[in-house]
């Protein structure tokens, strides 16, 4: 296994440069460039964008289900990816060149078509390609190292982007033209490292250990499937406990240009160097993460660290908005540039939040990596595509009900008008306080879940070794 590790890992997580890229630029600017630049009702545009999120939750476990069933000389997940790479490709650039109409349904209906396209052929390529991951690395410390490399190449596909907007759009977030230019270089840098990555991976499955046990994932389909993985308490808990938080979430990313621009006033490349002085930050997190977390209970560390980002991490927001509310001057004036105070408080402060948040992620995802096979111990199913699928679909769901409330919102406060630049400030500062009250009401319910979780070290390896496994008692 760990030559295996040591020959592939690197041609796995390359895949993630590309994907990295692609949904930074997605998750950050898709609504906001239909509502601010095309001219779209932001309701409109957080019904179209909830509405493929929600048709992308149901099709995700038929296409992870159907993965886990496939037999080809490829295997079985490389197939799906080299479909679903070229879709994807496509598109992102439907999404941001082509134009079905000026009118307003003209423009609905184009965001639905394309962003349906667009994430049905995501699930195609990422499902597959975390199922393959999962299956090559199996160790429950091992498994952070995955997770771990798959952020280091994450990160390096976001400073590529955050590099090229900078560059591109200047002092101008409305620029037509720079979104058509950064989407294009977000297409050709996610073809360069998938299509690398495929042709690289296309012989591995044919390398993996296989269980000793009597296999039944062709027998078992997507629903008999469902109701199985319903049934692992530390699944269930988990995916609960996670998805509410997906409300937050797709608020802060629909929200964040929106924030950007009109609650902290900062330019495209004033903000762009901000997010440069953070990746150090995520960087030593991800190179270090597999050192910091060796010997440690998943559990017990991502308690640790969401607590953390649920109190440092909205902090600077909430004592601007004391600021604006009350008249205060509790942070330094805004709109000062890369000269200020304010700016050296916020790159420290988002240093140090992308830190914890890299290292949380790495071990959720090494926490639902790890359902793999306590569920395959009890159901005879190797089901990677199934269950990392369904891990998304209710995040998804709520995710979809967070935009579209997004959009609601932003309709709300005015963004559906011509509205003055004081007047979208004073509405952007509405949805930082209601975004962040959600936060506090929602936390401590997804805490709860969370701690449900009951998969240690000792269990899994333990279930490694019951069903024929080797990879468990190695030590990295």
């Amino acid at each position: 296994m760990q030559d295996l590790q040591k020959k592939y890992l690197n041609s796995w997580a390359i895949g993630s440069v590309g994907g990295g890229a692609s949904e930074a630029f997605m998750s950050m600017f898709l609504l906001y460039f239909y509502n601010q630049v095309l001219g779209l009702n932001p309701f409109l545009c957080g019904l179209g964008i909830a509405l493929s999120l929600f048709v992308d939750a149901f099709s995700d476990p038929m296409i992870g289900g159907l993965s886990d069933r496939t037999r080809s000389r490829f295997g079985r997940r490389i197939p799906y990816m080299f479909m679903g790479l070229f879709g994807f490709a496509l598109g992102i650039f439907l999404l941001f060149n082509v134009r079905i109409g000026d009118t307003q349904l003209g423009l609905f209906l184009q965001l639905l078509l394309f962003i349906i396209i667009t994430r049905i052929s995501s699930t195609m390529f990422f499902i597959p390609r975390a199922s393959l991951g999962v299956e090559m690395i199996k160790g429950y410390e091992q498994r952070n190292l995955l997770h771990a490399r798959d952020n280091n190449f994450g990160i390096l596909g976001t400073v590529i982007f955050y590099s090229a907007i900078a560059i591109i759009f200047g002092n101008n977030w409305n620029r037509e033209t720079g979104y058509e230019a950064v989407s294009l270089l977000v297409i050709g840098l996610f073809l360069a490292t998938s299509i690398f990555s495929v042709f690289k991976l296309r012989n591995i499955e044919s390398l993996f250990e296989k269980t000793s046990i009597e296999d039944k994932t062709q027998h078992i389909g997507v629903l008999k499937g469902l109701t199985l993985l319903w049934k692992n308490d530390s699944w269930r808990n988990l995916i609960i406990g996670t998805s509410l938080f997906g409300i937050v979430g797709s608020l802060s990313s629909v929200f964040s240009i929106y924030m950007i621009n009109f609650f902290w006033l900062w330019l495209p490349n004033e903000f762009t160097l901000i997010l440069a002085l953070s990746i150090p930050g995520a960087m030593i997190a991800a190179l270090s993460a597999n050192k910091l977390l060796e010997n440690r209970d998943k559990k017990k560390t991502v308690l640790l660290l969401t607590c953390i980002l649920i109190s440092i991490g909205p902090s600077l927001t909430i004592l601007r908005i004391l600021d604006i509310k009350f008249e205060t001057e509790i942070l330094p004036e805004v709109g000062l540039g890369i000269y200020s105070l304010l700016f050296i408080i916020v790159a420290l402060h988002s240093s140090f939040m992308a830190g914890v948040r890299v290292i949380n992620g790495i071990v959720f995802s090494s926490m639902f990596s790890d359902v793999v096979e306590d569920h395959q111990k009890k159901t005879y199913s190797r089901s990677e595509g199934l269950i990392i699928s369904v891990n998304g679909l209710s995040g998804k769901i709520l995710g979809g009900v967070g935009i579209l409330l997004s959009g609601t919102l932003l309709s709300l406060v005015g963004f559906g008008e011509d509205g003055s630049i004081e007047d979208k400030r004073e509405a952007v500062t509405s949805l930082a306080i209601f975004s962040t009250a959600l936060l506090f009401v929602i936390a401590p319910i997804s805490l709860f879940f969370i701690s449900k979780y009951k998969i240690n070290k000792s269990i899994h390896e333990d279930n490694l070794h019951e069903l024929g496994y080797e990879t468990g008692r190695v030590e990295i």
